[in-house]
């Protein structure tokens, strides 16, 4: 019985550890999106842009909520640019974000 509790205890601590680096890789993915984003819209304040990015991520659904914040925020500043070359910059974000971590 003893066994079945440590691996409980193991599979438990893993799937925290997962859940945290996946927080923290998502984090990382929408500063560096923020980053490109504010320095095409002409945003100084990138941290703060990087929290409004972070909001939309849980408040719209995830990278869909992400997608969608960062072509209106574009949009709203004039670009074209399409929503397909949005979802590839933040692929390479998220590859880039991966490395880091």
């Amino acid at each position: 019985m003893a066994d079945f509790r440590d691996r409980k205890k193991a599979m438990e601590d893993q799937y925290f550890q997962d859940a945290e680096r996946t927080l923290k890789l998502k984090s990382r993915h929408d500063r560096l999106l923020a980053k490109w984003i504010a320095g095409l819209i002409g945003r100084d304040d990138v941290a703060g842009y990087a929290d409004e990015i972070t909001d939309a991520r849980f408040k719209g659904g995830g990278d869909a909520g992400v997608l969608s914040k960062a072509l209106a925020d574009l949009q709203a500043a004039g670009h074209s640019i399409s929503e397909q070359d949005v979802a590839a910059k933040m692929r390479e974000f998220m590859v880039e974000a991966a490395e880091q971590l």
